[in-house]
């Protein structure tokens, strides 16, 4: 990925390089519009690679926060589960359908202006590609069927919190909940972490 500026308007923009196999990813993307989604401005092709020049969004993800020791609000957190899922439902709206496919703290942004956007389309496909070879997402937040290469509506839902507001007034932890990527942001913690705040749980403290 590389910052870039418009000569003309004077303002930057993020460009990311693809090798031209991947170029699928640009045709996705210019279809696409909302707005906690960056914009596809252009597309350029050079030698054996493709360039996606987008929307540049100042901010950082999520999983930077947490690295960085960010204490999410439970407004914070609820807002995240809200705007995600969102995205989603618009996502699987679509016709054809579109599945995301590797939804973590890293691919979502937050500005300092506490919007959300949701980047990073490589795994995404259109439902009529729902076995493709590359979708299998990350590890630690595809669903089991994905890390297969098979994705659907159900394996993006697999890595949200659905019931985010009851859990987490209530500490009521689904069993999904370990390897999700709500469950890093409310416990703040990162996968290798996550397990030892759930075995609290799992052995009856609160």
């Amino acid at each position: 990925m590389y910052l870039a500026r418009d000569l003309e308007l004077g303002i930057f923009r993020a460009v990311k390089e693809l090798p031209a196999s991947s170029r699928r990813e640009a045709g996705l993307l210019r279809l696409l519009e909302h707005p906690c989604l960056p914009k596809m401005i252009d597309y350029a092709e050079r030698g054996n690679f493709c360039y996606i020049i987008m929307e540049y969004i100042h901010g950082r993800s999520l999983e930077e926060y947490m690295r960085e020791g960010y204490v999410f609000s439970i407004e914070e957190i609820l807002c995240i589960g809200d705007v995600t899922l969102q995205v989603l439902e618009y996502f699987h709206s679509r016709k054809p359908a579109v599945f995301y496919g590797d939804l973590k703290p890293a691919n979502i942004m937050m500005t300092d202006q506490k919007r959300l956007y949701l980047v990073d389309f490589g795994s995404a496909v259109f439902s009529y590609s729902a076995s493709y070879k590359e979708t299998k997402g990350t590890r630690g937040y595809a669903a089991p069927e994905q890390l297969q290469g098979k994705i659907s509506a159900a394996s993006d839902f697999l890595c949200t919190w659905k019931n985010n507001g009851s859990a987490l007034w209530q500490k009521k932890i689904p069993v999904f909940f370990e390897m999700s990527c709500f469950g890093e942001i409310y416990f703040q913690m990162l996968p290798y972490r996550a397990g030892e705040a759930l075995a609290g749980y799992r052995g009856g403290k609160k």
